[in-house]
């Protein structure tokens, strides 16, 4: 993405910071502590990069207003990690659309209905009943199913699926690879009338719903309810490789990282976070702002606001006591075969005793 320019005292007043320095000086990059250069901002946002302050070489660092260490020229802010994402669009922007209009090599069904100003790459399909929203940008090889809904402004990078009656508001944005929609996994065992016992399959009646302002990484996979709706709260974000069961209702504004997954049928707070490989079982509970750290185990309701560590998942201060009994297992398991190994001594001296005086008696 082609960098801009500017000089910190703007940069400055558009990120809501305070200059120490001199505001002349123009920028036309965001980098790190390490690799920034004369001509570019950096950030500290977490106090462990705080020794790289001394030796950067950056024009200036976005830090928050408590800030009294060494450095370049500083802009002050109250939330310099949200500051530096206002400086990052400033110098940067978001990625463009390298394409525009239609395609002449698109599949476009005479019964969709696309709105102005959208841009459709080659070999995308838009089937019958679809409808596209102003302003959003079709990746090559995208697949929209019958009846499917997309918003405003919604970004569908290429190869990706959306299967018919898919729902997805404004601002939306799916990379690559990802399917939504897709059937959930459903089945009835059955022993039929020759004896043999089969997964039955279910078929799927429902749909997916992405609210506004969705964002969903790559090789993402969502199905479709069994009936009803799939939903994926207003201004949540996955990483790549999530995996969400059908009829799964996740509420606004969660976090789902890396290789995590929820089964079907599990209600979702607001304000969740799940950390990589995290798993959770379907048909519970999980109330707003729960944390669930890197590959947990989810395996019952949840209460707001707990964190939870392990697997199966425990909250957080029981987790912690049971890791520090863990760490000591292997000095433990030494106590204890020393204390068998003196148990046994002292059980063969009482029996020498005993048979001594068998003997003498």
């Amino acid at each position: 993405m082609a960098a801009n320019e500017i000089s910190l005292s703007d940069l400055a007043e558009k990120i809501g910071g305070v200059l120490s320095g001199d505001g002349g000086v123009v920028v036309r990059a965001a980098a790190s502590l390490e690799e920034a250069g004369p001509a570019d901002v950096s950030f500290l946002a977490n106090p462990r990069y705080a020794a790289q302050m001394a030796e950067t070489k950056a024009a200036a660092v976005i830090v928050g207003k408590d800030y009294d260490g060494p450095g370049p020229a500083l802009i002050r802010c109250e939330d310099p990690y949200f500051a530096y994402r206002e400086a990052m669009i400033l110098l940067h922007g978001f990625r463009l659309a390298p394409f525009e209009g239609i395609d002449a090599r698109a599949n476009i069904d005479p019964a969709a209905t696309l709105a102005g100003d959208v841009a459709v790459g080659a070999f995308v399909t838009i089937c019958r009943g679809a409808t596209i929203g102003k302003g959003t940008v079709l990746y090559p090889g995208v697949f929209v199913g019958p009846d499917a809904r997309v918003g405003e402004d919604c970004v569908l990078f290429p190869n990706v699926t959306l299967y018919d009656h898919t729902v997805l508001g404004d601002r939306v944005t799916v990379h690559a690879g990802s399917s939504i929609g897709q059937d959930g996994f459903g089945y009835a065992t059955h022993k039929g009338a020759d004896g043999v016992v089969r997964h039955e399959k279910i078929p799927p009646a429902g749909y997916v719903v992405l609210e506004d302002d969705v964002e969903i990484g790559a090789c993402c996979a969502i199905e479709r309810a069994a009936m009803g709706p799939t939903v994926i709260g207003a201004g949540t974000k996955f990483a790549d490789l999530v995996a969400i069961g059908h009829g799964t209702k996740m509420g606004r504004h969660c976090l789902m990282v890396s290789q995590s997954g929820i089964a079907g049928s599990t209600m979702v707070g607001n304000y969740c976070v799940f950390g990589g490989q995290a798993g959770v079982v379907g048909h519970i509970r999980i109330g707003d702002g729960v944390r669930v750290g890197a590959q947990a185990g989810v395996t019952g309701d949840v209460a707001p606001g707990v964190e939870l560590l392990g697997s199966p998942a425990i909250p957080r201060v029981e987790a912690g006591k049971s890791y520090t009994l863990i760490s000591r297992l292997p000095e433990l398991r030494s106590t204890v075969k020393k204390l068998l190994r003196q148990v046994e001594a002292l059980q063969k001296r009482l029996d020498d005793l005993e048979g001594g005086e068998a003997g003498g008696a």
